[in-house]
């Protein structure tokens, strides 16, 4: 039995990758970290896409890495890759790499009791 693989989780064409805007700020931590633009188009096209802080993260972990290694090998090198968007997904705002996904949820807050 040969393994099925499964498409893409967002369909990110190209036209849609050249439309997005990068600052500044994404081009200095880009640089820094060794990333390129194929990097990032490749994690919004294969990783986990999460709500949180009024903003989308895009998310290269194991299971992504596990699911699409066969179809683009690339992924391999992403390993806890985060973009981190707008809320309207037109804008990277930066990109770093960072293996612990609990630190993209919000912590509850805790509501202070004045007495």
């Amino acid at each position: 039995m040969s393994k099925q693989v499964s498409a893409p989780v967002h369909e990110f064409d190209n036209e849609q990758t050249e439309e997005l805007e990068i600052t500044e700020h994404a081009m200095k931590r880009m640089s820094q970290r060794g990333l390129g633009d194929d990097d990032v188009e490749l994690t919004l096209r294969y990783g986990r896409k999460i709500h949180a802080r009024r903003a989308v993260f895009y998310v290269i972990g194991r299971k992504e890495i596990a699911r699409y290694c066969e179809q683009e090998p690339a992924l391999k090198d992403l390993d806890g890759v985060q973009v981190l968007m707008d809320s309207g997904c037109s804008t990277v705002v930066t990109v770093y790499r960072n293996h612990d996904l609990r630190c993209i949820r919000p912590f509850k807050r805790k509501h202070r009791h004045l007495h």
